[in-house]
């Protein structure tokens, strides 16, 4: 795969990972399916991991490295920053998940509001049977059980996703672009070399040597190297008959 359809690929991936954390964090603020207030609300579900660190941390930078791989001819460094700041809100997203499953959620046990499952240190995950003890919300331990466990394994895999291409590119892909480039090159040579004879005094510029699926997959670097596409020789043969 080429480096750039490599950056678009990740850069999908992260846009699909951060929207489902975002869609994640939303329905924890509405545990068992109603509103409530925001003092009867876990303190970690209103830091908004989901919406802040696995969500628009990594949108916005899955957006930009599939625009950078696909507009831009520099794209390796802007895509390494991308990675960057993606990477540290899946850490955001990661850690406040992964203390909001530790500790407990919110909820009332005879009238108080209290962290009730805190002092467990995370074993109540394995008890099900006390998820019952909760009577307001109603169901919001597998409720918060669920939609973090879903935060934490999507912020893991955009963090897996970040590193492997922070480290994979600027390794791997200056090589391949040369490798391309220089395809390209040898390409354009052969059609200078092969211009067909002049008609009528005026020179018929070449047909393009350059295979389909290299010129179609090398938008970037047409313009970097200024290469204007010419007619398929299929098109130069008819219009050089039709004169």
């Amino acid at each position: 795969m080429k480096p750039w359809n490599r950056a678009c690929c990740v850069g999908l991936f992260l846009t699909t990972l951060s929207l489902v954390c975002i869609v994640a964090n939303a329905f924890l603020l509405v545990p068992d399916g109603k509103t409530w207030s925001s003092d009867q609300l876990s303190l970690h579900v209103l830091l908004m991991p989901g919406f802040i660190g696995g969500g628009l941390m990594v949108l916005c930078p899955g957006f930009r490295m599939v625009l950078a791989a696909v507009e831009h001819p520099n794209w390796i460094p802007c895509s390494c920053w991308c990675s960057v700041f993606g990477m540290l809100g899946a850490i955001y997203c990661l850690s406040v998940s992964g203390v909001g499953l530790r500790i407990g959620p919110k909820c009332s046990i005879n009238g108080e509001w209290d962290y009730h499952f805190q002092e467990t240190a995370g074993t109540y995950l394995k008890n099900d049977t006390s998820w019952n003890l909760c009577e307001e919300p109603l169901k919001v331990v597998p409720w918060n059980v669920t939609l973090f466990f879903l935060l934490v394994v999507a912020s893991c895999l955009e963090i897996v996703l970040c590193g492997l291409h922070l480290v994979v590119e600027p390794i791997h892909a200056p090589g391949e672009i040369q490798k391309t480039e220089d395809i390209l090159g040898n390409f354009q040579r052969r059609a200078q070399l092969t211009e067909p004879p002049s008609t009528d005094g005026q020179v018929i510029p070449a047909c393009s040597r350059t295979p389909a699926w290299l010129a179609h997959s090398l938008p970037p670097w047409n313009k970097l190297l200024g290469v204007h596409p010419n007619p398929p020789c299929s098109e130069y043969a008819l219009n050089s008959r039709s004169v």
